[in-house]
């Protein structure tokens, strides 16, 4: 266990302090050693010379200075007597000068210390007053005039612990798509969150994904609240656990010591409290007898680790390649890390950050390799910061933590943006936000349960990517917002892009614009973008789908051109890297399918050719009708693969033989990795022709044999609602004439959700999942990349939407239960409507679907289909 050095750092300033930049290693060198160190009870000594900022200076220059003064014991140097910071009395542990309290000369830093804690107390009594004010201003800030009861806040439906286990859900502090995602990050093992319930917490960092599954990434900036010994790996005892949107609070007991930790975030910035007691059961006896002392202290420390990652999975680790942090003035830390691999790749990235304390330090310092010392600066791959303070009973340590993954500078300008600075202020607009965001869909009736696991699963489908704006993008500048961490596109085309477009359509524009913004500047549209570059390419080019199914919605806001020449290389031009970007078109354009040498070729194969019906209706919204028949030509690939014999798709060899060994349920034990399917089988694949249903039902021989084929994959457990590739089979019925097996699949399944940490069914997959059940449970589907929603069976009696345009659209089904679940009858904008689907055009300006439900099935909906391309 590494312990940190009595003595209190001695900050010295050079002229050529710059240590970090973004390429390269940097320059700058080490401080010299201290000669003379300050004691833990007196105050910080700073000196400064020619004071700069850490890290590059490619936005802008601008040096900040530190303070300067005299002493901290507030003795002039040249007066100071013996025994008086640095007197000869006591050696210290390097040989040095000591450090020895005199009487003649006290030090100020425990009463300065007393006064500060008056003013925090001063300050607590007059925080009601604002909070309430404020509160009232946020709330009328809404951004449709309020429907009844709309004055609830819809964060106190919300449960940021529903999923932590099974869906990989981010439980800290967070805004809507939020570059810092504060939240605790646990002692190996752990989730790609770099969190699970039953191990101990280490600390908090301001870089997380959620919902994701694979290897870990970020988990970068981590804060370590403790008290003695300093110790870099900590296993506090977790007490408790509270969390809301924007805000997560844990109490953990070390040493006799309790340290409430409470985190709140603003869009680019980390707001920390931490509150250090000492329990009455954890004192002596003689502290008992004499109740309680005020003048007793608390020694609290801080470390801010820049190296720090999640380290999930060594293969797919991170890996820190430099950092660096200087000590900056009495209250302010800046430091960088240097990271490359995890999940996607190696993805070379770095995040500067920017600390800042509301009390000056008791002592201070760095560590490099677990050792500590009382110098300014420390650089390597495992390097970090110190601070001690010297607390009352239930002191408090503030700090706010900037992050930027351009320069320190830049994380410095975040910080100083960021004007307001009370933590309960910042905790309260948080909450305010989300509450406006979760206003965007309001439900009314199903049960408490219900309504939990629906607001919660909005949030969740609102945490990712994550908004980097247009001066946060570390690789090129542009007028464009940019966002990381498309974790992936595969997954999130299904259900949240489609959510996107109906309640954040703006948003859903600007993605379009980043994606495109990157087929600009790297030449291909991503699957998966994540720390700033290409990730993993799980099925096919599915960018095409989110750009097809905004087009046919008529979303607008981007160049359908430009789009449209992105998806099309996609289709047309082999790529170099098809793990990566595009597609592995060499066979597939031959053979008319992915042979058994390509993995996953199977199931790539079925994506591609849907891509392909994404692509032609890009080209037919700018009238080139040739090229849309020949990529909806190009779309009947998926017939390559479908056996009649079998009723499934399998694998074929490049001869045009059909792979020996086949299974309906076969599936390696690495299913990512599985040769024809990607993490599926063939029957989680048997369904996957989107765009021509009707002609998939007809080589079963009909509707009824396909209502019994869909029946088999369900009651022979054989569907999975836990992975992507299985959202939009419940629904399926819908083409065979039978919305009335939809309903009853799909209330099944919609109870697999519950509240709990083991709350959802499978991996969120940055919202995917939850996305999902918010669609089941307001009874309608979107069939992506096309203009149809399905009508489903809504758990709530009344579902509005807030749309762009100030209208809404509301889904009524009064009587809406659990036995209540069949559709019998429906109209749709005042007209009686006998199609068990409907288009974008009949919600986006508003309107109203009326369900009239009933407990058995009805003869609703069976008779006109959703369109299939074999209907042209």
């Amino acid at each position: 266990m590494a312990r940190a050095s009595g003595r209190a750092c001695r900050i010295v300033q050079h002229r050529d302090p710059v240590v970090g930049r973004n390429s390269g290693d940097g320059g700058g060198r080490n401080p010299p050693g201290v000669r003379n160190g300050v004691s833990r009870k007196q105050h910080v000594r700073i000196y400064t010379s020619g004071q700069r900022t850490l890290g590059p200076t490619r936005r802008g220059a601008g040096d900040r200075a530190g303070p300067i003064g005299p002493s901290a014991c507030g003795c002039p140097s040249a007066a100071r007597p013996a025994g008086c910071l640095g007197g000869p009395d006591r050696p210290s542990s390097r040989g040095y000068g000591g450090n020895r309290r005199c009487d003649a000369h006290r030090c100020v830093s425990e009463n300065r210390g007393r006064l500060y804690n008056y003013l925090i107390t001063l300050r607590s009594h007059m925080r009601a007053f604002v909070l309430i004010a404020f509160t009232l201003f946020a709330m009328g800030c809404t951004r449709n005039v309020p429907l009844a009861g709309e004055d609830r806040a819809l964060t106190a439906w919300v449960d940021p612990f529903i999923g932590v286990e099974i869906g990989n859900t981010l439980p800290g502090a967070t805004l809507p798509f939020g570059m810092v995602r504060l939240s605790p990050d646990v002692a190996p093992p752990n989730h790609t969150t770099g969190y699970r319930s039953d191990r101990p917490i280490r600390g908090f960092s301001h870089n997380h994904l959620s919902g994701t599954g694979g290897g870990a990434r970020y988990g970068n900036v981590l804060v370590i609240p403790q008290t003695e010994p300093a110790d870099l790996f900590p296993e506090p005892e977790k007490v408790d656990e509270y969390a809301r949107p924007g805000y997560y609070s844990v109490l953990l007991r070390e040493y006799g010591t309790e340290i409430r930790c409470e985190l709140t975030a603003a869009r680019r910035v980390g707001f920390h409290r931490y509150t250090f007691s000492k329990p009455a059961g954890s004192m002596t006896s003689e502290e008992l007898l004499r109740g309680y002392v005020p003048d007793a202290t608390i020694r609290g420390r801080i470390l801010i680790d820049a190296s720090a990652i999640i380290n999930m999975v060594e293969a797919e680790a991170t890996h820190n390649v430099k950092s660096a942090v200087r000590i900056r003035s009495d209250r302010e830390m800046e430091g960088y890390g240097r990271f490359r691999g995890g999940w996607g790749g190696e993805n070379p990235y770095a995040i500067y950050f920017a600390a800042r304390f509301a009390r000056p330090f008791d002592a201070c310092g760095t560590w490099k390799d677990s050792r500590f010392s009382e110098d300014s600066l420390a650089e390597g791959t495992q390097v970090g910061g110190w601070c001690e303070f010297l607390l009352p009973q239930r002191g408090q340590v503030e700090l706010q933590v900037a992050i930027s993954y351009i320069s320190t500078e830049q994380a410095w300008r975040n910080l100083d943006e960021e004007r307001m600075t009370d933590f309960d202020l910042v905790r309260n607009r948080a909450d305010s936000i989300w509450n406006r965001s979760l206003h965007s869909i309001r439900v009314e009736g199903g049960t408490p349960e219900q309504k939990t696991v629906f607001y919660t699963g909005l949030y969740h489908a609102l945490t990712m990517p994550a908004d980097l704006g247009k001066d946060e993008n570390p690789q090129w500048q542009s007028d464009e917002r940019h966002f990381w961490d498309f974790y992936t596109i595969w997954d999130t085309y299904r259900t949240v892009m489609p959510l996107y477009t109906l309640i954040l359509p703006e948003r859903q524009r600007e993605i379009i614009r980043c994606l495109l913004d990157i087929y600009e500047h790297r030449g291909w549209l991503p699957d998966a973008w994540t720390a700033g570059d290409y990730a993993y390419v799980q099925g096919g080019s599915n960018a095409d789908v989110v750009i097809a199914d905004a087009v046919v919605k008529h979303l607008g806001g981007f160049d359908v051109a430009r789009a449209y020449e992105a998806v099309k290389k996609n289709a047309d031009v082999m790529s170099d890297d098809p793990y990566k970007y595009g597609r592995d078109l060499y066979e597939y354009e031959k053979y008319g399918y992915l042979s058994t040498h390509v993995k996953n070729g199977s199931s790539k194969s079925l994506e591609y050719a849907y891509d392909d019906f994404c692509v032609g209706q890009v080209a037919a919204s700018l009238g080139r009708e040739w090229e849309r028949d020949h990529y909806m030509q190009r779309s009947d690939c998926w017939l390559n693969l479908f056996d009649p014999q079998t009723r499934f798709f399998w694998a074929k060899d490049i001869e045009g033989e059909w792979a020996p060994g086949f299974s309906p349920t076969f599936r390696r034990p690495d299913y990512w990795n599985g040769p024809y399917f990607y993490e599926g089988t063939p029957w989680n694949y048997a369904t996957y022709v989107p765009h021509d249903m009707r002609r998939l039902i007809g080589l079963h021989g009909g509707a009824g044999p396909f209502v019994a084929f869909l029946d088999e994959l369900f009651d022979g457990g054989h569907y999975e609602i836990g992975n992507e590739p299985g959202f939009l089979t419940p629904y399926l019925y819908h083409y065979a004439g039978r919305p009335d097996r939809s309903a009853e699949r799909v209330r099944n399944l919609l109870e697999e959700f519950t509240v709990g940490r083991r709350g959802l069914p499978g991996q969120d997959d940055s919202g995917a999942m939850s996305a999902w059940y918010l669609f089941g449970a307001m009874g309608f589907f979107p069939v992506a990349g096309q203009d149809v929603y399905l009508i489903g069976s809504p758990l709530f009696e009344q579902s509005t939407l807030m749309l762009e345009n100030g209208a809404r659209f509301t889904v009524k089904a009064p009587g809406a239960s659990r036995q209540n679940k069949y559709v019998r009858r429906a109209v749709l904008n005042g007209k009686e409507w006998n199609r068990n689907w409907f288009t974008h055009a009949d919600l986006v300006d508003g309107g109203e679907l009326f369900l009239e439900m009933g407990p058995t099935p009805s003869q609703w909906g069976q008779t006109l289909p959703p369109p299939s391309l074999s209907d042209e």
